[in-house]
């Protein structure tokens, strides 16, 4: 499972930040605090991820901190 992405940030959406790690991109779906915690575009950037994975997806969700994604997994 991913458990952490490291990267520069290359677009945002509503909810989602794409991750440029070494050339992939990542759709990482964040809350909007850590939206508001994410430097800008072009700009490094690290995310503690939940990697969620479904019959038909899966799913990454970012967080700021280790802390924040031990509350998300309650």
């Amino acid at each position: 499972m991913i458990g952490k992405l490291k990267g520069v940030v290359d677009s945002f959406g509503e909810d989602w930040v794409i991750l440029d790690v070494q050339g992939v991109g990542y759709q990482v779906h964040c809350s909007s605090r850590t939206m508001g915690a994410l430097p800008g575009e072009g700009e490094a950037a690290s995310l503690a991820i939940e990697t969620h994975v479904r019959e038909t997806e899966i799913k990454l969700y970012g967080f700021t901190a280790d802390l924040e994604r031990n509350w998300f997994r309650l």
